[in-house]
């Protein structure tokens, strides 16, 4: 039996205001799980009775999320809604479903095939819609087509004010080497007119900050790395070795040197990419014999790996095909280790920094109870 709070819930805004009340006031997904349980129940019975209700549907889908992952359910839902009704719903609704269904296709923003031809379909019922623009950059983003991604990302930006889409535009300028129309959206943002939690100001900084260096705008730069590295410490998106990434490009080797120098090489299977930051600012501190000994140590563990293997250690559970690729691997990291040693040793060579940019991948599920923005 429905409790009298329940009773009182008249429509999906009631609903959604519900769930994020709960989530609010909870620590963690079971103690709010509750709450998308019973918006499930009548959903589905309210859905008997109004089976071409677009929103409950997708209300109806984003719930199915939230409480089981069934993917195939949800696309199987939302499809044969689609068929069924295709000659009564408006190209609005089309758009609509589409957009969630290209979510729910990619939720990760991987690239799929699947989720960009849906939302292109999206768009194409109706080209006013933001959200799918946007979950088309994030995907052809994560397809490695850059400037589609742009694309995607400037017209969502035309159609909403949105200080998200402009960020994440701004990330896709700078990967595609605009950095100057980036900056300025980056200044926009920067000035804290738009509402930010701290974690997602701080990867707007480290975005600005990204941008400067870039742009050879060093006056006051390494005080303001100081300050974001201060400022997430127990910040999960960020690790110290892309402060040292930063310290390194300012030229300040003193402090790439500083972080880098905490990490045992012991500890590590090291692969050469911030190794050769490390060396480039050791020889920059004419710290030769410090580099000539980490570089001393890195060799003799990527022989005991090779040792290893070959001694049947560990592994043993494998073939003798997979043992040999696995030295064969290690093999190439030693060549290339050693190439790049020499050439930071012996030349005037500077390995290369390539910053990613750190998204804030809001989610662009139109119907989305966790997330939808309710009028006040």
């Amino acid at each position: 039996m429905e409790n009298q709070e329940n009773l009182e819930k008249k429509t999906v805004k009631d609903w959604i205001k519900y769930i994020q009340d709960e989530i609010d006031k909870s620590k963690n997904y079971d103690e709010y799980r509750h709450a998308f349980m019973e918006y499930c129940d009548y959903l589905e019975k309210y859905f008997l009775k109004n089976p071409k209700n677009v929103e409950v549907i997708c209300q109806l889908a984003a719930v199915y999320n939230e409480l089981t992952y069934q993917w195939e359910d949800i696309y199987k839902l939302l499809n044969e809604f689609i068929k069924k009704y295709e000659n009564e719903l408006t190209d609005e609704e089309k758009s609509r479903i589409y957009t969630n269904l290209g979510y729910y296709y990619d939720d990760q923003r991987d690239g799929s095939k699947r989720a960009i031809r849906t939302l292109r379909k999206a768009v194409a019922f109706n080209p006013n819609n933001s959200k799918a623009y946007y979950g088309l950059g994030a995907n052809y983003y994560g397809a490695g087509k850059y400037d589609k991604s742009e694309e995607m990302y400037k017209r969502a930006c035309e159609l909403e004010n949105n200080p998200i889409y402009k960020f994440e535009y701004a990330n896709l300028l700078m990967v595609n080497g605009k950095n100057e129309e980036a900056k300025i959206i980056l200044e926009e943002l920067i000035k804290k007119d738009f509402e930010f939690g701290k974690e997602d100001f701080a990867k707007i900084k480290y975005s600005y900050i990204v941008n400067r260096i870039r742009l050879k705008e060093f006056e006051n730069i390494e005080s303001e790395i100081n300050e974001l590295m201060l400022e997430t410490v127990n910040n999960d998106d960020f690790f110290e070795e892309e402060f040292a990434e930063l310290y390194y490009l300012v030229g300040s080797y003193e402090k790439s040197r500083k972080i880098y120098s905490k990490f045992k090489i012991q500890d590590y299977q090291f692969p050469a990419w911030w190794l050769r930051f490390y060396f480039y600012s050791l020889k920059q501190l004419n710290e030769i014999e410090k580099l000539q000994e980490n570089f001393k140590i890195v060799l003799k563990i990527k022989d005991e790996e090779i040792e290893s293997i070959k001694n049947g250690e560990f592994l043993t559970e494998c073939t003798e095909s997979y043992k040999k690729e696995e030295i064969r691997g290690i093999k190439r990291q030693i060549k290339n280790l050693k190439a790049e040693y020499e050439k930071i040793l012996k030349t005037d060579y500077k390995p290369e920094v390539k910053i990613y940019p750190k998204f804030l991948y809001d989610c662009f599920l139109i119907d989305c109870p966790r997330h939808q923005k309710l009028d006040k």
